[in-house]
């Protein structure tokens, strides 16, 4: 019988692929089995992005070490963000056989197996983590997230990304089109381009533009999406690689964080709400009907009344899709932990609420838009059940037809009425 791995992953889409990446790099000897059940090797990948994932992040590792505990067999190996700023904690949670830095997270197997590892702070990762296998399959994902770029050197004052992932990175051009060739020869119509930061991609001469463009051409490729872009690395070149191509998704995501000027500047954020009003308008120019969603931080330090109202009124102005909005979480390792006028929580959930009603809004305007223009939907069922099929279309929407088809299926689906959150569509 083979031996089984679990890995259990937290946050970001880089993280999804990675934990690809370390069940790739175990080999056919062991078999992917979900995280509840018994295995011989627990991963957990985990996340520091807020004082929540830091919450899941210990709550998986106990878990972890509870199986170890009741079988000493049991290998467990913790790596990810949290892992990588705080392993005496992580240590201090009980007893664990691994504790592996990002940069070094591909490796966990040959550690496993006795080879001495030293753990490596983020600041010294220069090189981008190449796995030595490639991927050919996401466990518990029809749609493949590849991962192209590491590490962001913007040290933004609320971010601890920054600290856990180093500089920025990016994987040769030639890698990124064979791992892309490699997801589609097993069968993924879909490749979502991930990164720390990626629009900060570049190898050579050749940045996230011309890669791509060179994507756009990967025979078999349905469609392309790039996940979120940081707004003040969209070139004009890239906006027109994204418009001039039935491949890839009509779908942006910015995280604007506050739509205050002085806010912005508290942040370290090198734009103002202008700029990104201008942004979005322009990639409305060149794709009217493109899905645009937002991250939002609510309640920063020093966010007075009239600064939420800046944030507020700029998203209203604007024809957005959706909203991801997260309270401020004070993060160890940043500047803005120590920043005094923290606000309390009670202003910040009221402030969270206000924009996840607006979110709602934009989302139920930005559907009808689609359904009255007959657009069409396009996507990989990613639920597959008696009630129908299930896809988050390449406009972001997440649609569903009664028809039955198997999971990574293609649609081209024609809306035809919102549901409470999702869109009935017809099969074209």
């Amino acid at each position: 019988m083979k031996k089984r791995i679990a890995i259990a992953t937290l946050g970001c889409k880089t993280n999804t692929f990675e934990s690809a990446c370390i069940a790739s790099a175990f080999g056919d000897e062991y078999c992917y089995v979900p995280f509840e059940q018994e295995a011989d090797v627990y991963v957990v990948n985990t996340c520091t992005v807020t004082d929540r994932t830091d919450f899941k992040s210990r709550n998986l590792i106990r878990k972890a070490i509870q199986r170890k505990e009741a079988n000493p067999d049991v290998k467990v190996a913790i790596t990810g963000c949290f892992a990588q700023l705080n392993p005496e904690e992580v240590k201090e949670l009980g007893e664990v056989d691994l504790i592996v830095d990002n940069q070094h997270k591909y490796l966990i197997p040959d550690y496993l197996s006795g080879i001495s590892h030293n753990f490596e702070p983020a600041s010294q990762a220069l090189d981008f983590p190449q796995p030595k296998h490639a991927v050919e399959h996401m466990p518990e994902n029809s749609r493949a997230f590849q991962k192209i770029q590491d590490g962001c050197g913007l040290f933004c004052a609320y971010c601890a990304i920054s600290h856990a992932r180093g500089p920025s990175r990016s994987a040769k051009v030639q890698d990124v089109i064979e791992q892309a060739k490699r997801f589609v020869d097993n069968g993924y119509q879909e490749i979502v381009l991930v990164g720390v930061n990626l629009a900060l991609y570049q190898d050579g001469e050749e940045g996230l533009a011309e890669l791509v463009a060179k994507l756009k051409r990967v025979n078999g490729l349905s469609i392309l999406r790039l996940s979120s872009l940081e707004p003040f690395y969209v070139t004009d070149r890239l906006i027109d690689e994204l418009a001039e191509s039935s491949i890839v998704a009509p779908h942006f995501h910015f995280p604007l964080q506050s739509g205050s000027d002085a806010i912005l500047k508290s942040m370290g954020r090198p734009y103002q709400a202008a700029d990104f009003k201008a942004l979005i308008h322009k990639v409305l120019a060149k794709i009217p009907d493109a899905a645009i969603g937002l991250d939002v931080i609510a309640g920063f330090p020093g966010e007075t009344d009239e600064d939420f109202q800046d944030t507020y009124s700029l998203i209203d102005s604007l024809p957005l899709a959706y909203l991801h909005v997260f309270p401020f979480s004070r993060r160890p390792h940043t500047k803005a932990y120590a920043m005094p006028n923290q606000i309390p929580k009670s202003i910040k959930r009221a402030r969270v609420s206000r924009l996840l009603k607006l979110s709602q809004t934009k989302t139920k305007t930005y559907t009808q838009k689609l359904i009255d223009a007959q657009v069409t939907l396009r996507g990989v069922v990613e639920i597959s059940g008696t009630e129908g099929s299930e896809i988050l279309s390449d406009h972001y929407v997440r649609a569903m037809t009664t028809e039955q088809f198997p999971m990574g299926a293609l649609l081209n689906l024609k809306p035809i009425n919102q549901l409470q959150d999702k869109t009935l569509c017809d099969i074209i």
